[in-house]
Protein backbone atom coordinates (compact mmCIF):
# COMPACT_ATOMS: atom_id res chain seq x y z
CA UNK A 1 0.00 0.00 0.00
CA UNK A 2 1.56 3.28 -0.85
CA UNK A 3 1.64 5.29 2.40
CA UNK A 4 1.93 8.62 0.42
CA UNK A 5 -1.46 8.35 -1.45
CA UNK A 6 -3.36 7.28 1.96
CA UNK A 7 -1.98 10.27 3.54
CA UNK A 8 -2.61 12.95 1.31
CA UNK A 9 -6.13 14.17 0.41
CA UNK A 10 -7.72 13.43 -2.82
CA UNK A 11 -9.14 16.08 -4.65
CA UNK A 12 -11.33 18.55 -3.44
CA UNK A 13 -10.91 16.74 0.01
CA UNK A 14 -9.16 19.75 1.59
CA UNK A 15 -11.78 21.97 0.10
CA UNK A 16 -14.65 20.09 2.13
CA UNK A 17 -12.36 19.93 4.99
CA UNK A 18 -11.52 23.66 4.97
CA UNK A 19 -15.56 24.20 4.93
CA UNK A 20 -16.60 21.96 7.44
CA UNK A 21 -13.86 23.53 9.99
CA UNK A 22 -15.32 26.75 8.73
CA UNK A 23 -18.72 25.86 9.71
CA UNK A 24 -17.99 24.34 12.97
CA UNK A 25 -16.25 27.24 14.03
CA UNK A 26 -18.54 29.62 13.05
CA UNK A 27 -20.90 27.14 15.03
CA UNK A 28 -19.04 27.56 17.69
CA UNK A 29 -18.67 31.14 17.76
CA UNK A 30 -22.60 32.02 17.89
CA UNK A 31 -22.95 29.11 20.14
CA UNK A 32 -20.86 31.05 22.56
CA UNK A 33 -23.06 33.98 22.47
CA UNK A 34 -20.29 36.59 22.67
CA UNK A 35 -18.84 39.22 20.33
CA UNK A 36 -20.32 37.08 17.56
CA UNK A 37 -20.00 39.52 14.53
CA UNK A 38 -16.62 40.35 15.85
CA UNK A 39 -15.60 36.70 15.55
CA UNK A 40 -17.46 35.39 12.42
CA UNK A 41 -15.97 38.31 10.81
CA UNK A 42 -12.75 37.24 11.79
CA UNK A 43 -13.57 33.84 10.71
CA UNK A 44 -14.78 34.66 7.07
CA UNK A 45 -11.49 36.63 6.40
CA UNK A 46 -9.42 34.06 6.87
CA UNK A 47 -11.26 31.54 5.00
CA UNK A 48 -11.29 33.62 2.11
CA UNK A 49 -7.51 35.04 2.65
CA UNK A 50 -6.37 31.58 2.04
CA UNK A 51 -7.92 31.33 -1.69
CA UNK A 52 -8.23 33.53 -4.44
CA UNK A 53 -11.15 35.17 -4.27
CA UNK A 54 -12.87 33.84 -6.72
CA UNK A 55 -16.73 33.79 -7.27
CA UNK A 56 -17.08 29.86 -6.49
CA UNK A 57 -14.76 29.90 -3.90
CA UNK A 58 -16.52 32.88 -1.70
CA UNK A 59 -19.77 31.38 -2.84
CA UNK A 60 -18.96 28.58 -0.80
CA UNK A 61 -17.32 30.21 1.89
CA UNK A 62 -20.58 32.58 2.62
CA UNK A 63 -22.71 28.88 2.47
CA UNK A 64 -20.21 27.55 4.81
CA UNK A 65 -20.66 30.93 7.30
CA UNK A 66 -24.69 30.83 6.91
CA UNK A 67 -24.97 27.10 8.00
CA UNK A 68 -22.64 26.91 10.47
CA UNK A 69 -24.56 30.23 11.82
CA UNK A 70 -27.93 28.65 11.64
CA UNK A 71 -26.95 25.85 13.60
CA UNK A 72 -25.64 27.56 16.33
CA UNK A 73 -28.73 29.38 16.77
CA UNK A 74 -30.41 26.21 17.83
CA UNK A 75 -29.42 27.19 21.25
CA UNK A 76 -30.12 30.41 21.60
CA UNK A 77 -34.09 30.46 22.11
CA UNK A 78 -35.84 33.67 21.92
CA UNK A 79 -32.22 35.11 21.11
CA UNK A 80 -32.20 33.25 18.01
CA UNK A 81 -33.22 35.96 15.63
CA UNK A 82 -30.83 38.46 17.01
CA UNK A 83 -27.63 35.72 17.22
CA UNK A 84 -28.39 35.25 13.78
CA UNK A 85 -28.51 38.65 12.45
CA UNK A 86 -25.27 39.16 14.31
CA UNK A 87 -23.23 36.72 12.69
CA UNK A 88 -24.66 37.59 9.05
CA UNK A 89 -23.50 41.27 10.17
CA UNK A 90 -19.82 39.49 10.56
CA UNK A 91 -20.27 38.44 6.90
CA UNK A 92 -20.84 41.01 5.69
CA UNK A 93 -17.88 42.62 7.44
CA UNK A 94 -16.08 39.70 6.03
CA UNK A 95 -16.92 40.68 2.79
CA UNK A 96 -16.24 43.83 2.43
CA UNK A 97 -12.71 43.42 3.59
CA UNK A 98 -12.41 40.72 0.60
CA UNK A 99 -13.77 43.79 -1.55
CA UNK A 100 -11.10 45.89 0.09
CA UNK A 101 -8.55 43.69 -1.07
CA UNK A 102 -9.97 43.59 -4.51
CA UNK A 103 -10.03 47.16 -4.85
CA UNK A 104 -6.06 47.57 -3.86
CA UNK A 105 -5.10 44.51 -6.43
CA UNK A 106 -7.13 46.70 -8.84
CA UNK A 107 -5.23 49.70 -8.22
CA UNK A 108 -2.18 47.61 -8.30
CA UNK A 109 -3.09 46.16 -11.53
CA UNK A 110 -3.84 49.94 -13.04
CA UNK A 111 -0.67 51.70 -11.40
CA UNK A 112 1.46 48.51 -13.32
CA UNK A 113 -0.98 48.04 -16.37
CA UNK A 114 1.88 46.70 -18.62
CA UNK A 115 1.99 43.64 -16.30
CA UNK A 116 -1.32 42.47 -16.41
CA UNK A 117 -3.87 41.78 -19.43
CA UNK A 118 -7.23 43.39 -19.77
CA UNK A 119 -8.91 40.06 -19.57
CA UNK A 120 -7.54 39.39 -16.44
CA UNK A 121 -8.46 43.53 -15.00
CA UNK A 122 -11.88 42.37 -16.47
CA UNK A 123 -12.93 39.82 -14.66
CA UNK A 124 -11.40 41.02 -11.57
CA UNK A 125 -13.90 43.84 -11.63
CA UNK A 126 -16.11 42.25 -12.76
CA UNK A 127 -16.32 39.66 -9.52
CA UNK A 128 -16.23 42.65 -7.42
CA UNK A 129 -19.24 44.43 -9.07
CA UNK A 130 -21.13 41.10 -8.61
CA UNK A 131 -20.29 40.59 -4.71
CA UNK A 132 -22.61 42.04 -3.39
CA UNK A 133 -25.54 39.66 -6.15
CA UNK A 134 -23.45 36.96 -5.25
CA UNK A 135 -23.80 37.55 -0.96
CA UNK A 136 -27.61 37.62 -1.56
CA UNK A 137 -28.39 34.73 -4.20
CA UNK A 138 -26.23 32.48 -1.93
CA UNK A 139 -28.00 33.78 1.53
CA UNK A 140 -31.87 33.45 -0.48
CA UNK A 141 -30.12 29.63 -1.66
CA UNK A 142 -29.15 28.70 1.97
CA UNK A 143 -32.66 29.76 3.76
CA UNK A 144 -34.15 27.18 1.79
CA UNK A 145 -32.24 24.52 2.85
CA UNK A 146 -31.89 24.82 6.48
CA UNK A 147 -34.00 24.57 9.61
CA UNK A 148 -37.76 25.90 9.28
CA UNK A 149 -36.64 28.46 12.04
CA UNK A 150 -33.01 29.81 10.58
CA UNK A 151 -34.59 29.62 6.80
CA UNK A 152 -37.26 31.78 7.80
CA UNK A 153 -35.35 34.41 9.55
CA UNK A 154 -32.76 33.80 6.88
CA UNK A 155 -35.43 34.99 4.22
CA UNK A 156 -36.40 37.99 6.23
CA UNK A 157 -33.19 39.15 5.74
CA UNK A 158 -32.75 38.81 1.97
CA UNK A 159 -35.96 40.55 1.70
CA UNK A 160 -35.00 43.56 3.70
CA UNK A 161 -31.75 43.80 1.98
CA UNK A 162 -33.09 43.47 -1.46
CA UNK A 163 -35.31 46.68 -0.68
CA UNK A 164 -32.99 48.39 1.78
CA UNK A 165 -29.36 47.27 0.50
CA UNK A 166 -26.54 45.76 2.39
CA UNK A 167 -23.28 47.20 4.36
CA UNK A 168 -21.59 45.39 1.40
CA UNK A 169 -23.41 47.50 -1.46
CA UNK A 170 -22.59 50.77 0.46
CA UNK A 171 -18.96 49.79 0.21
CA UNK A 172 -18.77 48.66 -3.09
CA UNK A 173 -20.85 52.01 -4.39
CA UNK A 174 -18.03 54.01 -2.77
CA UNK A 175 -15.83 51.89 -4.76
CA UNK A 176 -17.45 52.53 -7.68
CA UNK A 177 -16.94 55.99 -7.71
CA UNK A 178 -13.58 56.06 -8.42
CA UNK A 179 -12.36 52.87 -9.39
CA UNK A 180 -13.67 52.77 -13.07
CA UNK A 181 -12.14 55.82 -13.77
CA UNK A 182 -8.78 54.50 -12.63
CA UNK A 183 -8.98 51.28 -14.45
CA UNK A 184 -10.18 52.93 -17.81
CA UNK A 185 -7.33 55.29 -17.41
CA UNK A 186 -4.76 52.45 -17.12
CA UNK A 187 -6.16 50.61 -19.94
CA UNK A 188 -5.96 53.46 -22.64
CA UNK A 189 -1.88 52.83 -22.39
CA UNK A 190 -1.74 49.79 -20.99
CA UNK A 191 -3.48 46.79 -20.35
CA UNK A 192 -2.04 43.64 -22.48
CA UNK A 193 -4.03 41.36 -24.52
CA UNK A 194 -4.07 38.04 -26.13
CA UNK A 195 -3.67 34.26 -24.61
CA UNK A 196 -0.06 34.66 -24.56
CA UNK A 197 -0.03 37.63 -22.32
CA UNK A 198 -2.57 35.70 -20.19
CA UNK A 199 -0.73 32.39 -19.94
CA UNK A 200 2.27 34.62 -18.13
CA UNK A 201 0.81 36.19 -15.90
CA UNK A 202 -1.82 33.82 -15.19
CA UNK A 203 -3.84 34.34 -11.79
CA UNK A 204 -1.40 37.01 -10.94
CA UNK A 205 -3.86 39.58 -9.90
CA UNK A 206 -5.85 37.34 -7.89
CA UNK A 207 -2.62 36.12 -6.02
CA UNK A 208 -1.85 40.12 -4.90
CA UNK A 209 -5.53 40.69 -4.10
CA UNK A 210 -5.31 37.62 -1.46
CA UNK A 211 -1.81 39.02 -0.35
CA UNK A 212 -3.61 42.22 0.55
CA UNK A 213 -6.63 40.41 2.61
CA UNK A 214 -4.07 38.30 4.41
CA UNK A 215 -2.65 41.47 5.40
CA UNK A 216 -5.95 42.59 6.46
CA UNK A 217 -6.62 39.50 8.77
CA UNK A 218 -3.02 40.00 10.38
CA UNK A 219 -3.65 43.31 11.31
CA UNK A 220 -7.59 42.33 12.37
CA UNK A 221 -6.12 39.49 14.36
CA UNK A 222 -3.35 41.94 16.12
CA UNK A 223 -6.25 44.20 17.07
CA UNK A 224 -8.42 41.17 18.08
CA UNK A 225 -5.54 40.44 20.57
CA UNK A 226 -5.16 44.15 21.58
CA UNK A 227 -8.77 44.60 22.68
CA UNK A 228 -8.85 41.19 24.34
CA UNK A 229 -5.81 41.94 26.79
CA UNK A 230 -7.65 45.25 27.43
CA UNK A 231 -10.25 43.28 28.74
CA UNK A 232 -11.17 43.44 32.62
CA UNK A 233 -9.65 39.83 33.76
CA UNK A 234 -13.28 38.15 34.47
CA UNK A 235 -11.57 35.26 37.14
Amino acid sequence: MNSNASQADKPGESEEKAAEQLKAGVKAAVESQEDIREKVRRLTVEALAEGKLEAEQVKAIIESVIQGASLGIETHGNRARQALEEAVKGLEDGLIKAAEASKLALEEAASRADEFTAQEVKRAFEQLVELEKLYLDTLAEVAKKGSAQAGEILADLVRHARDSGTAVGEYLAEVMQTLPRKLQEAGQWGFKAGLDAARTTGAQLAAIASGFLAGIAEALDRQTQKSNSQKPDQG
